[in-house]
């Protein structure tokens, strides 16, 4: 009998969903294939949403997100408390992220982004 892997939840950062999305000439293949790797399984924050909005102009990411196995998470008044008592990483926007990631438990960000290095409890991935 094949044993089934332990299911664990990774965050994706706005970078990577957006190098998907726009098919990306440098990251777009390696956005896609952690994607692949990790879908189902992957959540992001609800600020990815309008962030992804803004970047593209689509207004129906939740609709992609769905369907690629990204679960949204809520953005709350709590999550934006913790993320403005986090000292790192530098932008408030990745502090959301991080605070989003440490509310649900998620010790796993797929990022492009360095400024997730050495933050204790973490790993990033790209």
């Amino acid at each position: 009998m094949r044993r089934r892997r332990r299911y664990e939840r990774r965050y994706v950062d706005v970078n990577v969903l957006y190098y998907y999305l726009t098919a990306n000439e440098v990251f777009g293949e390696r956005a896609k294939r952690l994607i692949e790797l990790y879908a189902p399984g992957l959540a992001t924050s609800a600020l990815t949403v309008w962030l992804l909005h803004v970047l593209t102009g689509l207004e129906e990411i939740d609709a992609i997100l769905e369907e690629i196995g990204v679960e949204i998470l809520p953005l709350t008044a709590g999550i934006l408390r913790k993320a403005r008592l986090l000292r790192r990483p530098r932008d408030y926007e990745d502090r959301i992220h991080l605070a989003t990631m440490i509310e649900h438990g998620i010790a796993t960000i797929l990022s492009n982004d360095r400024d997730f290095d050495g933050i204790p409890g973490i790993v990033r991935i790209f």
